[in-house]
């Protein structure tokens, strides 16, 4: 895609950025070996969304973080697997004979290592940690090298920059997942609301933060003027009954 960029040729640099998207997204249609790798990531994904998405005001986690950084380590050592069963019979040669893929896998198992070292030690600013060892970042940058050693998909820099919008579609989609998410919660708990001053058991107040505490939140109800003379007048024929 330089070279086209390089020559002012924008629309084959655009056609191929766009091709090696499409290569990226049907990645696992195309490799059988790579759908089973995959599918977890996939729903990995989605379920941590949903979690964070219910529970905002969590955060991820030093040791969760230090957990995602192990998956680059795993991953590495399949695709040492993945070399070594590339050819029949399977021999170690296989791995030596394909520079390319033992250089990305050599890589990414020193990445792991430095990550889980700053980690391990929080080397890094917690936010800043735990956003780039969050779990959407590292699923689809081990799913971006998983799509050249399995697939074969060309390691340039067109492939970095189709990762990067896979990653902002990925991130936008699971941002209005988490969005819908919120909107019923919130419908739901204007229903319960509703039900609940229909009855005339005094004022309903939810407290926002409190949502972590289940999907219906967390009710806090004030007794009205009413309710709190009866309560007054309730307690003292109790004592005048002592």
């Amino acid at each position: 895609m330089a070279t086209q960029l390089a020559n002012g040729n924008y629309d084959a640099a655009a056609q191929l950025f766009w091709e090696r998207f499409i290569d990226l997204v049907m990645a696992p249609a195309s490799e059988p070996d790579m759908l089973w790798f995959a599918i977890p990531l996939i729903i990995a994904t989605v379920l941590m969304a949903l979690y964070f998405g219910r529970y905002r005001w969590e955060e991820l986690g030093w040791n969760s973080s230090f957990a995602n950084t192990m998956v680059f380590l795993f991953v590495s050592i399949d695709l040492v697997r993945r070399m070594y069963e590339s050819k029949i019979p399977f021999s170690w040669m296989n791995i030596y004979e394909n520079p390319l893929y033992l250089t990305i896998t050599i890589a990414l198992a020193l990445f792991s290592i430095t990550s889980m070292l700053v980690v391990y030690y929080h080397l890094l600013p917690k936010r800043l940690a735990f956003t780039i060892f969050s779990n959407l970042p590292v699923n689809l940058a081990v799913y971006t090298v998983m799509t050249i050693v399995y697939v074969g998909v060309p390691a340039d820099w067109t492939t970095v920059g189709a990762g990067i919008l896979l990653f902002l579609v990925v991130w936008l989609l699971l941002k209005l997942l988490q969005f819908l998410q919120r909107l019923s919660a919130k419908r739901h708990e204007e229903e319960e609301k509703g039900d609940w001053d229909s009855e005339g058991n005094g004022e309903y107040e939810l407290d926002e933060k409190d949502l972590e505490k289940g999907p219906q939140g967390s009710m806090k109800v004030k007794e009205g003027k009413r309710s709190g003379k009866e309560k007054k007048a309730n307690a003292a024929k109790k004592r005048k009954k002592k």
